[in-house]
């Protein structure tokens, strides 16, 4: 039991050791990670995409927020402040907006457009810092900012390749008295049309922008927004129907808006890393600080403390316990072995190469008077390599026959150390070549 203990005991701390100083051993212990005290921090990319939805006098072309032309949205912000609860943001859109309206009773209410829209805006962004604090992976932002506007084109769907549509009460279309269907090609420049009877068009205007949503952390460069802006223009002429038009078609007062709903990639490619590894020329070590823990004496990379052999030589490939290499697994290493393909279990000699059965029977059979305990050792040979191979039914010798202590005609393996434990003790009859004779008579029962 006490044994277990100490197997336990070494086991944990040749592994803790081992992980102390995996990848690189003790000059690991030359690197640091701190953090920058000020890092600087570089403009974030942010590229997106979603759909843009009208709101005036016309409906919108979809029901549903998330569905439309894609638009697409590529904003820069660099965070504000020391602590970086704000962010300038500087942003670019360019998409489609486009609504339509469809009467039976008003003829005159049957109208449609299609704009085509790039938007340069910046704005304040809040990211609720000092309120939900901490390296959240979800966090809420608002942003208040304008943008400038301006429309590539503005067009109508007025007539397809047979003719003007013609809006009848009983909710046809006819073209020529023919019935038709639009064809949803925005062929008529409505800006050049002036069909309304306004005096002046517009082609460009500012628009306040209020946005809001979610930012998901993904790593401490990469983040995923999830988000919905409204933008409130300062003109009523987006979709031609204006109160201003001063004849057929007349709008109310109210300014034209439009909402972005988007999904938008932040990457910081530029900004200093919140942390550095820190390289020593030297270990800085004070105290009693136990250098055993960082020694290697032989210099194979593996430490004393996880190393089973101590004494390889210089510029030998070691396994992961500091020993070399033994592919045959015959017990001499690489580097020393003669043959490197013995065969599994194979007898060889301090070269690596395989023993003859005459060699190893050579070895046993040589006159050797005396032996130290500490030298003694067996080798396990088969019944063709012992002086006894031509005998059949082996009875135990004469003289061996007291070691039979069990009486079962057979020496068994505890019954043949017993006697060599003797022979050592002095306490017997038996000379060295009668311990050599007992050997071989064990092998070959």
């Amino acid at each position: 039991m006490r044994l277990i203990k100490y197997v336990i005991l070494f086991s944990i701390l040749t592994f803790g050791s081992r992980m102390l100083f995996a990848q690189g051993g003790y000059e690991d212990l030359l690197f640091t990670e701190v953090e920058v005290e000020n890092p600087v921090y570089m403009p974030v990319i942010g590229l997106g995409a979603g759909f843009i939805n009208y709101y005036g006098e016309l409906e919108n072309d979809t029901k549903n927020i998330l569905q439309g032309t894609p638009t697409f949205r590529l904003n820069l912000y660099q965070p504000l402040g020391k602590k970086h609860y704000m962010k300038g943001n500087i942003n670019v859109i360019y998409g489609k907006i486009s609504g339509y309206e469809r009467s039976f009773e008003d003829t005159s209410k049957n109208l449609n457009f299609s704009d085509d829209i790039f938007t340069i805006g910046a704005n304040l962004e809040y990211n609720f810092g000092n309120i939900f604090k901490g390296d959240r992976k979800i966090r809420p932002f608002l942003s208040l900012g304008g943008e400038y506007i301006t429309f590539s084109t503005m067009n109508t769907d007025l007539e397809n390749s047979e003719g003007e549509y013609i809006y009848l009460p009983d909710g046809t279309i006819r073209v020529d008295d023919v019935v038709a269907k639009r064809d949803y090609i925005y062929e008529t420049n409505f800006q050049t049309l002036n069909r309304f009877g306004r005096d002046k068009q517009t082609t460009s205007v500012i628009a306040l922008v209020g946005d809001a949503g979610l930012d998901f952390k993904i790593t401490n460069r990469v983040s995923l927004r999830l988000a919905g802006s409204l933008h409130y223009t300062f003109t009523d002429e987006i979709d031609d129907v204006s109160n201003e038009n001063t004849k057929g078609r007349i709008g109310d007062s109210k300014n034209d808006m439009f909402s972005f709903t988007y999904v938008a990639l932040n990457l910081d490619l530029f900004s200093e890393a919140k942390t550095k590894i820190m390289e020593s020329l030297f270990l800085d070590v004070s105290g009693d600080f136990d250098y055993t823990i960082i020694a290697d004496s032989d210099n194979d990379g593996v430490l004393d403390l996880a190393d089973n052999c101590f004494n390889t030589p210089e510029g030998i490939e070691v396994d992961s316990v500091g020993c070399p290499f033994d592919d045959d697994k015959d017990g001499v290493p690489n580097f020393k072995d003669n043959d490197l393909a013995s065969v599994t279990n194979a007898i060889v000699d301090e070269n690596g190469v395989e023993l003859t059965p005459d060699q190893i029977l050579a070895n046993l059979l040589q006159d050797i008077q005396a032996v130290m305990r500490t030298d003694a050792y067996m080798i396990p040979i088969g019944l063709g390599w012992s002086k006894y191979s031509q005998m059949s039914n082996v009875e135990i010798p004469e003289k061996f026959k007291p070691l039979d202590i069990d009486n079962d005609g057979y020496i068994s393996f505890e019954e043949l150390l017993k006697a060599i434990n003797n022979f050592f003790d002095s306490d017997g009859e038996f000379k060295p070549d009668d311990i050599y004779e007992l050997n071989d008579f064990f092998f070959a029962q």
